[in-house]
């Protein structure tokens, strides 16, 4: 018996070793991982519901915005001497999606993403809380930095990201935004063909591809949308907060009369009219577009050919 009790310590203590040289991940929720995020004086802190505020040491000084999303928002404020508001706001928006490296993110993938985290069209009408948002932002930005590792540093974008969330669906910090709201929030700066873009906001408001729109859920997409220009500053130019207006003609869409509700095609055939409430998206999009055009011509100063 003694023999016996002796060999159960002795692998006690061996098991206990083994796990103790273990190294533990932290769970994402927690948190925990993105400390590292900020610069050198600086700490990120939460709040009792988990909205991260970052404190600054040397000026004694705390802030709900990121320290790099604060030099962002500073470098885009210099583009408010663009004189067109579509062209202003599609500016920002690019600098914006490149910052966050959303640009490398395509339209299928993050759905995927979406999907596999249990964040289905039934739950678009419920809230989903901060900790939940980093889950998802990290598996999104731990699969982006597989494929591009020398631009992703994931603690960073998904601090970035969580940033740009919350400014824009919950500028008071209660912690919390509708699944819809955080969805839309990040598939308006993935990459893809415009038309994808415009089915996947229909399917995420109506619930599905198959599904018809009504005015109440047309109406909540397009509130969210109105969201982004009024952070940036650019709402009044866009026919404001009111979006009554857009949602008659959306529902107008080849009839006198407003209709009860709409498919796919009738809203993504108002879309490519270019609605000045939502101009700017497609506008967003040429800009990205021409960034990597070719002319094969000839300039006949420098004698570069093609002209990129």
């Amino acid at each position: 018996i003694e023999r016996r009790l002796t060999e159960l310590q002795e692998a006690a203590r061996s098991r206990r070793e083994q796990l103790a040289g273990l190294e533990m991940v932290p769970d994402p929720a927690s948190q925990q991982f993105l400390a590292s995020s900020v610069p050198a004086g600086w700490e990120r802190c939460l709040t009792q519901d988990c909205v991260p505020y970052f404190s600054c040491h040397d000026s004694e000084t705390t802030q709900w915005d990121h320290p790099e999303f604060v030099q962002l928002i500073e470098t885009i404020a210099a583009m408010n001497t663009v004189k067109f508001s579509a062209y202003r706001l599609a500016l920002k928006l690019r600098k914006i999606q490149q910052k966050l490296c959303l640009d490398l993110l395509d339209i299928a993938s993050a759905v995927v993403c979406f999907d596999s985290h249990g964040l289905t069209a039934e739950k678009h009408d419920l809230t989903i809380c901060v900790p939940e948002m980093v889950t998802i932002l990290t598996s999104i930005y731990e699969t982006l930095y597989q494929c591009e590792p020398e631009d992703i540093t994931v603690s960073v974008c998904v601090d970035l990201a969580l940033n740009w969330i919350l400014n824009v669906f919950d500028s008071q910090r209660q912690g919390f935004t509708r699944v819809l709201s955080f969805k839309l929030g990040l598939v308006l700066l993935c990459r893809g063909p415009l038309l994808e873009k415009y089915s996947v906001m229909f399917q995420l408001a109506a619930g599905g591809e198959s599904a018809n729109l009504d005015q109440r859920r047309l109406g909540l997409l397009l509130y969210d949308l109105v969201m982004v220009p009024r952070y940036l500053g650019e709402v009044a130019q866009f026919g404001g907060s009111n979006i009554e207006p857009s949602v008659r003609s959306c529902m107008s869409v080849g009839v006198k009369e407003p209709r009860a509700s709409l498919d796919c095609d009738m809203f993504v055939k108002w879309l490519q009219d270019e609605p000045q409430s939502l101009v700017w998206l497609p506008v967003l999009h040429r800009l990205a577009s021409a960034e990597t055009a070719t002319h094969d011509v000839k300039c006949r100063i420098c004698r570069v050919d093609p002209i990129v």
